[in-house]
């Protein structure tokens, strides 16, 4: 607004002019409360020096009957400032004189003693005997009449008005004039000055020539603030000339360095890129590796677990075989009684119940061995039910399970079927299990708990995997995830078992892993899938 936030000196002058006149009020209303005080005892002393004054000019007039000096007296005292009316009277109602605010009252005052004073509100009344004393021997004093002063406050108020009126209108010129005068002070003292400043620095600030002429006289020889102000800007400007100078030899110079270190750099990322292309290739290979190794483990495992069944079976089918031997040999010879065919038929009962049950159990390992081999080799995705997913998964390494003496439970409740890639989650599981073996209970050959959980939420399942097996530090646990990271390298650990089971998690399955352990309390790992 008035354009103050552009122009300096226009929001000088308004700071200026605002605190002037903010005293100039100060003043005017302090003068104002200060001066009817002082008025009030400016009219009782004028009161007071008129009744002192003029009361026995008024008194010896009406005692000699000289009417005309009396109104005489009358009238000068009502010529003071301070009073605006007056009565006189005397007692024998032969004389009676009325002026000003008393002109029109009816009112008579009786024979007083002593002056009579009253303050009211609107004015201040003051009665006073006429009192005058003989001239004989005996010195009388005769109360001839009385003498009647009104003083009307409304008279001090108008003082008070004119006055502050008068003080105000001269405040306002005063300030006029100062104000005109500031103006131009400050105009040729300051503002001017920094407009030449002003235009000097947005000449010469992006100006990088040193010969450039920049000397003003008007500014370069002040000494005050403004001057100074000028010598440093055009100080300033050399040291940015200097600095400029330097930093373009030195963008140069660091130009030339780059392109030297990024013809390095090419060269030698390229050489990462062929290193990290190969390492891929190796980890690929060595991931593959360890399925392998996974599923030899398992088939080495069923074949022993498969063979026991298939040995029972093999001898009891030969011992029918010998049985039934030895029954047709007794048939052809006639030797074959009633009883000795009923025990060859127990015989055969007994060998047809062990022969079935064995085979079946060789078939359901097998069966086993069939879904969990061929997911583990695919990445395709169909529907499980998980509860009985993971039993066939730990059916197939009851092998390794069984020599360890560690007990695998499974709560997971046995309505959760789940769409999702098997081969993913049989090669997690079974590398947990394989995990907790060699590590979790390898120091703790008794009392090993396995513990599969499950929480199905909305759009997602949380598996719980927990053994009680020795566990691990926080320092091992931080690196569990890293690749080729093992405590049992010496007993031929590859380090990618969990790195195997954080990627299927994290990519394959699009989920996420926690791992949680304490030495002493086992481990616990919680793997979220979206469903």
């Amino acid at each position: 607004m008035f354009g103050l936030n552009t122009h300096l000196t226009r929001r000088l002058m308004v700071y200026i002019t605002s605190s002037v006149f903010a005293a100039i009020l100060l003043t005017i209303a302090t003068q104002y409360l200060a001066l009817q005080p002082i008025l009030e005892r400016t009219r009782a002393r004028n009161v007071d020096a008129a009744i002192e004054n003029l009361v026995n000019l008024v008194s010896q007039s009406l005692w000699v009957f000289n009417e005309e000096a009396a109104r005489d007296s009358a009238r000068a005292i009502l010529r003071d400032q301070f009073i605006s009316g007056i009565l006189v009277n005397d007692h024998a109602g032969l004389f009676e004189f009325r002026a000003g605010d008393l002109a029109q009252t009816e009112h008579r005052n009786p024979q007083l003693s002593n002056i009579f004073r009253r303050e009211e509100n609107d004015a201040l009344t003051v009665v006073v005997p006429l009192i005058v004393k003989s001239e004989g021997e005996d010195g009388r004093d005769f109360n001839i009449g009385s003498l009647q002063i009104r003083s009307d406050n409304q008279l001090i108020k108008d003082q008070v008005n004119e006055l502050t009126k008068v003080t105000l209108t001269t405040s306002v010129f005063t300030i006029f004039a100062l104000q005109i005068l500031i103006y131009l002070l400050v105009r040729s003292t300051v503002a001017k000055p920094l407009e030449l400043v002003t235009q000097h620095v947005q000449k010469y600030a992006t100006n990088m020539d040193r010969d450039a002429n920049i000397d003003l006289p008007e500014l370069s020889s002040r000494e005050d603030e403004i001057g100074r102000l000028f010598e440093t800007f055009n100080l300033q400007r050399y040291s940015l000339i200097e600095r400029d100078q330097s930093l373009t030899e030195y963008r140069e110079r660091l130009e030339q360095t780059v392109s030297e270190r990024t013809a390095e750099l090419r060269d030698t990322n390229a050489t990462l890129l062929e290193s990290l292309d190969q390492l891929k290739k190796a980890q690929a290979e060595l991931i593959q590796n360890e399925k392998l190794v996974s599923l030899g483990t398992l088939v080495s495992g069923i074949a022993h677990e498969v063979n026991t069944p298939l040995g029972i079976a093999i001898t009891a089918a030969s011992h029918l075989a010998e049985e039934m031997r030895i029954t047709r040999a007794a048939l052809d010879e006639q030797k074959l009684t009633k009883s000795g065919f009923e025990s060859f038929l127990d015989e055969c009962n007994e060998t047809e119940a062990l022969l079935t049950n064995n085979l079946k159990r060789a078939a359901e390992l097998i069966q086993s061995f069939k879904k969990v081999a061929v997911d583990q080799s695919s990445d395709q995705e169909r529907q499980i039910n998980l509860k009985q997913y993971l039993d066939e998964i730990t059916l197939s390494l009851r092998p390794r399970l069984k020599r360890t003496g560690i007990e695998v439970v499974n709560e997971i409740p046995a309505n959760i079927e789940l769409t999702i890639a098997p081969g993913a989650v049989a090669q997690i599981f079974t590398n947990l299990i394989m995990n907790s073996i060699i590590h979790g209970f390898k120091d703790k050959p008794e009392g090993g708990r396995i513990l599969f959980r499950a929480l199905l939420g909305d759009h997602q399942i949380e598996l719980i995997y927990e053994d009680n097996g020795v566990g691990m530090d926080e320092s091992t646990l931080k690196r569990i995830y890293d690749p080729f990271f093992t405590t049992r390298r010496s007993e031929g650990g590859s380090g990618l078992g969990m790195n195997i089971v954080y990627n299927l998690v994290t990519s394959k399955l699009n989920g996420y892993i926690e791992t949680t352990s304490q030495p002493g309390y086992g481990l616990k790992v919680t793997m979220t899938i979206k469903t």
